[in-house]
C-alpha cells in the first residue's frame, strides 16, 4: 500500500496551485494524498478572490486526517488568516514527521493581499515547526525584511529565516534574478548551495502552481527520507518539466498552469 502525505492548503479552482497541485504531485510520486482545505481560491482575468474556511471546519478536517496512520510528511500551503495559522500550528506541534511550509503570501495574480499580520503570525507560530520552509523571492523579502537582487542577498535572507526558527530554507529565486539561469538556494546546516537550471524561453509561461508543486515534490522526497540536497534537486527538475510542458488555460490568461505529470510523460 502507498504511504500517505497530507497537504494543508487552499483549493485552487483552476488547479494550477493549491491542494490540487499538491495531490497531483503526491500521486505522481506514488503516494496517497490527503487534504485539509483552508480556503477556496477563484481566479478570473478580472478578479482574484480568497474565501477562507471557518476554523471549526478546518479543525474538524485536521482531526479527521491526523487520526490516520502512516502519514510520512505534511505540506502546508495557503493559510489565509492569522487565526487559521494559529490553529494549524496547534495541531502541527503534535506531529513527528517532516513539515514543509510554503509561506504563501505573494500571488502572481494580485498584489492586494494583506500580509502584515500574516507575516508576524507565520514567524511566531509556524516557522519554528518547519523542517523546511520554501519561500519564493518576494516572500523571502517579506520574511527577511530586505531586498533581494543578487545571490548573496538570497543567502542573507535564508540565514535570517533560519534564525526565525526554520531548520532548512529552500529559497526559490526562479526566473526573477537577472541572467539565463533560474536560481534557487538551499540553506541547510549553515551551508548555502545554489541550484540552477536554464530558464525556459517561452512567449507564454505556464508557471501557475510552480511554488506549490516544488514544495509538494520536496515533501514527497522527504517522506522517503531522501537527503535534503537530493530532494531539492529532484524537486527543481520535477517543476522544470512541469513548466516546460505546462497547460494553457485560454487566450485571456497571460500564463498557464504547471503540469505535474510532465516529467513522467516526457521520460
Amino acid at each position: 500500500m502507498p504511504h500517505k502525505i497530507l497537504t494543508i492548503a487552499g483549493s485552487d479552482t483552476l488547479a494550477g496551485g493549491g491542494l490540487q497541485a499538491d495531490l497531483a504531485t503526491f500521486s505522481d510520486y506514488g503516494y496517497f494524498g490527503l487534504s485539509v482545505t483552508t480556503s477556496i481560491v477563484t481566479v478570473t482575468p478580472e478578479a482574484f478572490q480568497i474565501f477562507p474556511m471557518t476554523t471549526a471546519v478546518i479543525a474538524a478536517q485536521l482531526e479527521s486526517a491526523l487520526a490516520l496512520d502512516d502519514i510520512v510528511a505534511i505540506k502546508v500551503g495557503l493559510l489565509p488568516t492569522p487565526e487559521i495559522i494559529r490553529l494549524v500550528a496547534q495541531y502541527l506541534r503534535t506531529v513527528k514527521v517532516p513539515v514543509i511550509v510554503d509561506p504563501v503570501m505573494v500571488f502572481k495574480e494580485t498584489t492586494q493581499v494583506e500580509t502584515k499580520d500574516m507575516v508576524a503570525c507565520l514567524i511566531e507560530q509556524l516557522l519554528p515547526l518547519a523542517t523546511v520552509v520554501t519561500p519564493n523571492l518576494r516572500e523571502a523579502e517579506i520574511l527577511a525584511d530586505q531586498a533581494i537582487r543578487t545571490r548573496n542577498d538570497m543567502v542573507r535572507a535564508a540565514q535570517k529565516i533560519v534564525a526565525q526558527g526554520a531548520q532548512v530554507v529552500l529559497l526559490k529565486g526562479g526566473t526573477l534574478l537577472a541572467g539565463d539561469e533560474a536560481v534557487d538556494v538551499l540553506y541547510a546546516g549553515q551551508t548555502a548551495t545554489f541550484l540552477t537550471q536554464a530558464k525556459i524561453p517561452a512567449a507564454k509561461m505556464s508557471h501557475n502552481g510552480a511554488g506549490c508543486t516544488l514544495s509538494a515534490s520536496l515533501s514527497a522526497n522527504l517522506g522517503r527520507s531522501v537527503d535534503i540536497l537530493a530532494a531539492a534537486q529532484d524537486a527543481k527538475e520535477f517543476v522544470w518539466y512541469g513548466i516546460k510542458y505546462g497547460v494553457d488555460l485560454n487566450q485571456t490568461f497571460d500564463v498557464g498552469n504547471v503540469w505535474q505529470g510532465a516529467r513522467r510523460a516526457e521520460k
